[in-house]
Formats: structure tokens, sequence, C-alpha cells
């Protein structure tokens, strides 16, 4: 059964439909806040988020800046790639490569990035993204590469450590 991880304000974590432990059991990271995107849908190979546009946003021409747009397609995707279905456990992974292709300006208002997983292996995820505004027009898409981190390669994720870090448990 896919448990959808829904969330729509950015300060917490993304919690599961059904009333489980926390998805992200670490949080949401501080970029994420400083932003304030936010976790609308997590499962099983994709994931929607989301931000409302504000003045912080726009660049010297008034339009949302393509580097927050890119932010945008780099969650969606992320998220995507390292969903588990095991509460209390994470999947993580690092950016290999991403282009994004801007179609449409925008000023205001809400955009969602929608990430499908469309393919990869045990290390590896590919991910493709749209970017629209709440319309649904186009306004960018993505597409990134993803390398599981060490430990993130099981679909079923790993328990976050607590408390300070052994050797053992950092990356290679």
């Amino acid at each position: 059964m896919v448990r959808d991880r829904i969330n729509r304000d950015p300060a917490r974590p993304v919690t599961t439909s059904t009333d489980s432990p926390p998805a992200e059991v670490d949080g949401p990271s501080g970029f994420r806040q400083l932003l304030g995107y936010g976790v609308e849908l997590w499962r099983e190979n994709e994931a929607v988020v989301s931000i409302s546009v504000g003045p912080r946003h726009l660049n010297r021409a008034g339009n949302v800046h393509g580097g927050l747009i890119t932010t945008l397609i780099d969650a969606a995707a992320g998220f995507a790639g390292c969903y588990t279905p095991v509460p209390g456990h994470v999947r993580k992974a690092t950016t290999l490569s991403m282009s994004t292709q801007f179609v449409a300006p925008v000023s205001t208002g809400r955009l969602l990035a929608t990430g499908r997983v469309t393919g990869g292996g045990r290390k590896i995820f590919h991910v493709g993204v749209e970017v629209r505004d709440a319309k649904g027009k186009l306004i960018a898409t993505g597409q990134c590469t993803y390398k599981y981190l060490p430990g993130s390669e099981d679909p079923n994720g790993h328990e976050l450590a607590r408390g300070p870090a052994t050797p053992s448990q950092l990356p290679g």
C-alpha cells in the first residue's frame, strides 16, 4: 500500500496521511525554511513541492529568480527518489547533474514542482520535473540525476542516527 506524505507548512516535517511517525525524521532543512517551500505530496517515485511567491523571491526584472525555480526542481526530484515507506527511516542522495529549461516568466502566485522518477538502478536514479503555476501553466522543466548516499540504496532506507555520529555512520 502506498502511503502519501502530505504537508503544507514548510516549517513542520512531512507526516503521512495514515498518522504514522514523521517521514522526514530529521525535519526540514534550514535552506528550505529560509526560502519557504513545502512538500505537498510525497510517495513512491513522486513528489510535489510548492511555494507561495513573495517579493523576496523576485529578481531585478520583477520575475521569480531562476535560482528559486531550480531549487524547486532539485527539491521535488530529490524527494521523489528518496521516498521510503518505513516510518522513522530516511533515504538521502546527492545531485550528480541537473538541467533546467525555463519556459515562461512568473511573478506572483503559487508554484508547484512535480518530480517523477523516470529510471535508474540501485545507486543512481533519474527524475523529470515540471514546474507549474496555480492555473497549470508550465513555467519550467528539469531533468536530474542523483546518487544515493551510503545506506540509502535500500528502498526501506535506514534509521536516522541520533546523537553524535560514529565513524561507521559517516559517508564513505
